[in-house]
């Protein structure tokens, strides 16, 4: 059954017109007619004497009910727009009411809004159309990162701050992520290869944005962006060719931008599912990211299958995911690795090593003999220095240790910075120095958790290293003898006596 619409208010519908002048023409009676169509007697003489009906067209006033409040503002207002039509109407009232405040109120505001936007379609620029394409199956994958600080996942206690690299196929919306710290080629390298192994095979093009993984300046007096070489030979070696997006018109990569908000209201669905956003490793969460991603591929069903049917084969094995370079080591052991410093044990000290790097991880070879494995670190530049690696040294000379640029990494926890703070109070510097050092070294014998549990029983007020090497000591004289002893030859014995015993009886 249809329904009538409402009228607006002060207008009668067509249905209780058409009433009005059927009962006016057969009773002649206006009070009664009017009443009848459900309206008042006054509202019923204005259409009895010739008001226009609801569906009558109504002839255009001509004519202001009122004074126009903006008439002698609005050329400027007008002048503003023809300079600038993406001003708002908010921003251009606002204006109005500091050049202009004490002449306006505030109710005027929402007629001031309707006039703007009367201006804007009649003479503002025409919105931007996106012109839906066609996709076709094999065809490309779009790849690109999005940040999930916001998961709050943390990883052994600490919070995790990561990005996923994010690799969608637009024909099926197949998708695939690995967790990652940044934007860089190293890990659209393990994206893109995780996908396609995960996947089967591989698209005949790869998209992505214009940031630096890919492409970079062409320089001065050449517009627009070039390929990478290392990104090129990334795709040759899988089959692809590469495609890129326009430079700010980031709805060209929009299958995977679109993708980036499901995916990681997905993973936090699962991580309240779980009741925890605590992982013991970084690859625990990986592992669950990864069950995310496959439960949410589960339902692409037949446009995936005409997806792997046209997909180019795999090459035979996945490029390693790792970069190397060589670096040098200078004379405080320690190696710069883009834009940060790591120590090295000192025996390497003036050498040069190779760096092993990963998303995570740096490994430093001489040869094929690892040296030392270190985690990796980002951000602004900054030196990462393991006391150990220095230690020896140190020793030797412990002068070096009170303005030594790196010193406060010679402290592994905020205890042994107490206990030198407490050392130096009570010691000249020279000799406070020499025992902090000579603790971090009976450290390094005996494992740092042991020493900073007899530190604690000390109290760090009076804990000091003849006391310390004098407590290691007795424990070490401390000789423990085992009281069992071996009683199968004495039971042999009696076992003979009673045999003995029994024969001569």
């Amino acid at each position: 059954m249809q329904v009538a619409e409402r009228p607006a208010a002060g207008m009668i519908s067509p249905q209780q017109h058409n009433k009005l002048m059927k009962e006016y023409e057969k009773r002649d009676r206006m009070g009664l007619s009017a009443a009848k169509a459900g309206m008042d007697r006054k509202t019923g003489s204005k259409y009895i004497g010739g008001a226009p009906g609801p569906l009558e067209p109504r002839a255009h006033r001509g004519w202001r009910t009122h004074e126009d409040a903006f008439g002698w503002v609005w050329p400027e207002m007008e002048r503003r727009l023809d300079r600038e039509p993406r001003l708002s109407a908010k921003t251009l009232w606002e204006e109005l009411l500091r050049e202009h405040g004490e002449k306006f109120r505030a109710g005027q505001r929402r007629s001031f809004e309707r006039r703007v936007r009367r201006w804007k379609d009649r003479y503002g620029s025409e919105p931007e159309l996106f012109f839906a394409q066609e996709h076709r199956a094999g065809e490309r994958l779009q790849i690109d990162w999005v940040d999930c600080r916001e998961l709050g996942v943390r990883i052994g206690g600490e919070a995790f701050c990561h990005k996923l690299v994010h690799v969608v196929l637009p024909f099926s919306n197949w998708e695939w992520a690995r967790v990652c710290r940044s934007e860089s080629f190293l890990s659209l390298k393990i994206g893109l290869q995780s996908a396609a192994w995960e996947l089967g095979g591989v698209p005949q093009i790869c998209q992505s944005d214009n940031s630096s993984t890919a492409t970079h300046e062409l320089g001065p007096g050449r517009p627009g962006r070039g390929y990478n070489a290392r990104y090129l030979s990334l795709l040759a070696y899988y089959g692809m060719r590469p495609g890129l997006i326009a430079v700010g018109e980031a709805h060209q990569n929009g299958d995977v931008e679109s993708a980036h908000n499901h995916l990681v209201v997905a993973i936090a669905q699962g991580l309240m599912l779980g009741g925890s956003r605590e992982f013991g490793s970084v690859e625990d969460y990986e592992n669950f990211v990864a069950e995310v991603v496959r439960r949410r591929n589960g339902g692409r069903g037949e446009r995936l299958e005409q997806e792997r049917r046209v997909l180019q084969r795999l090459p035979a094995a996945r490029l390693p995911e790792y970069e190397e370079e060589e670096v040098r080591v200078n004379l405080e052991a320690i190696a710069r690795v883009g834009k940060q410093g790591y120590s090295v044990p000192a025996r390497w000290a003036g050498r040069r090593l190779r760096a092993r790097i990963s998303e995570t991880r740096i490994a430093f070879y001489n040869g094929t003999d690892r040296v030392v494995e270190v985690e990796r670190h980002r951000g602004s530049q900054g030196v990462y220095v393991d006391w150990r690696h220095v230690l020896p040294q140190l020793l030797r000379k412990p002068g070096a240790f009170a303005r030594w640029r790196h010193r406060e990494h010679m402290f592994p926890s905020r205890m042994w910075r107490e206990l030198y703070d407490a050392l130096l109070s009570r010691q000249s510097g020279g000799r406070a120095e020499r025992e902090y050092l000579g603790m971090l070294a009976l450290a390094l014998e005996h494992g740092l958790e042991k020493i900073e549990e007899k530190i604690v029983r000390f109290g760090v007020a009076d804990a000091g290293l003849d006391a310390m090497r004098r407590e290691l000591e007795a424990a070490s004289k401390v000789v423990m003898v085992d009281f069992r002893a071996d009683l199968s030859s004495y039971d042999a014995m009696i076992a003979a006596a009673g045999h003995e015993e029994v024969c001569h009886g």
